[in-house]
């Protein structure tokens, strides 16, 4: 077979293997060229009502988890690196002097905080497939949960639309760990 890349390197294959951990097994496992984007294998359907995807950074992408969301379905991605959310609420309140993370964007609070935990909502822009010509910008809120690290130093990131309710912010870590 042919290198899709060179004809030094040997041709290689994406493999997609979904898994229901109710069943403890595969729901499906799909093959696709090597150079298939991973946001182009996820198919969504009314098959997510009820379901949680724990979901790789290849697939993050605002736009899918509206479709989760309005498929009733729920997602847990870690936060790509490069966005920078708007905090719009905060769903668990810290006693002592704080610091007032409302109206601010993630990443200039993130490196003031002290806490081990900061589960807010926040506010998120992107644009949909354009459609007949036009292109129309979404404002959405998530739920975004951040965990200290202490062996690494840092803030675990995480974007969710489970409720506080269902899940607290070391159980979303502790959810997203099991993929």
């Amino acid at each position: 077979m042919a290198a899709t890349r060179s004809k030094r390197i040997a041709a290689g294959v994406k493999v997609s293997y979904v898994v229901s951990a109710i069943a403890d097994s595969p729901k499906s496992v799909m093959i696709y060229p090597k150079r298939t984007s991973e946001a182009k294998i996820l198919r969504l359907g009314p098959w997510l009502k009820d379901h949680v995807l724990l979901i790789d950074l290849g697939y993050f992408k605002y736009l899918f988890f509206e479709r989760i969301n309005c498929y009733g379905g729920y997602f847990v991605s870690r936060l790509k690196g490069n966005t920078n959310p708007l905090i719009v609420g905060v769903n668990r309140k810290w006693r002592g002097n704080s610091v007032d993370v409302v109206g601010k964007k993630l990443r200039d609070i993130l490196p003031l905080l002290k806490r081990e935990v900061l589960d807010v909502e926040v506010e998120v822009k992107f644009k949909r497939r354009k459609y007949k010509g036009k292109q129309s910008t979404v404002n959405r809120r998530f739920r975004l949960v951040c965990v200290f690290n202490s062996a690494s130093g840092e803030y675990h990131t995480y974007l969710t639309n489970i409720r506080v309710e269902i899940l607290s912010g070391e159980d979303i870590t502790l959810l997203y760990g099991a993929r």
